[in-house]
């Protein structure tokens, strides 16, 4: 089953809130999904008991405590069982996160705005191309821009145009800045997706997981 890489080298990108929401949208259409919690903080597995405290996360099952040398059996064990896995990384280069990046069918990279941000986009999007060389085999990376004051604001579209130039591509899905959606959750249990979530907010995870998925099974084998 499809495996999802959540990874950038910088910390407070909304990495870990990205990769609750992504295996909670699936979850909600009835695909079972897990995330390998291989970040040191523990930060999903903090949001996986307070959602059982509340009765919520449906559907989403955490691995937690995944490292460096229980990285490709637990990949390996979780993409037996579910219909997506789904890979909450650790906010620095190591051997965990080159044996994740190698296993996975897409690795997706959250930044925000800043040229801090951009120059952690670029140095993970080269971890990926180091993998790639080393496996011989093409692995699809998409940056996502996460916590967005505003979709249409000029330095966004000045950071999109970056990467873009740079030869990365960009998934068309930004995440804007809902206190009351995604940073809550962390402490409620409460995802967008619930029936009692956000919307909204919903809706961009929703469209992010799409176009995540079509990078891994393009529309025209789908179709067939």
């Amino acid at each position: 089953m499809p495996v999802v890489s959540l990874c950038s080298t910088k910390g407070g990108v909304g990495k870990t809130t990205l990769a609750i929401c992504l295996a909670s949208a699936a979850a909600q259409r009835g695909a079972p999904a897990v995330i390998l919690d291989a970040d040191p903080n523990g930060h999903v597995r903090a949001w996986r008991e307070a959602a059982d405290r509340e009765g919520r996360g449906g559907g989403v099952d955490v691995i937690a405590g995944v490292t460096e040398a229980t990285m490709q059996d637990r990949i390996a064990e979780a993409a037996e069982l579910y219909a997506l896995v789904v890979i909450d990384l650790e906010g620095a280069a190591s051997k965990a996160v080159t044996f994740a990046i190698a296993e996975s069918d897409v690795v997706v990279i959250p930044s925000g705005i800043s040229g801090m941000d951009l120059q952690e986009v670029f140095r993970t999007h080269a971890e990926v191309k180091r993998a790639e060389k080393m496996l011989r085999r093409p692995i699809p990376a998409r940056v996502i821009f996460t916590g967005m004051a505003t979709i249409a604001s000029r330095v966004a579209k000045h950071a999109r145009q970056e990467v873009v130039d740079a030869g990365i591509p960009v998934l068309a899905t930004e995440t804007i800045r809902r206190p009351n959606a995604y940073a809550a959750m962390h402490f409620n249990g409460l995802t967008p997706l619930e029936p009692d979530g956000d919307p909204k907010a919903a809706a961009e995870i929703g469209r992010a997981l799409d176009e995540i998925l079509a990078v891994i099974t393009p529309a025209d084998e789908a179709a067939a």
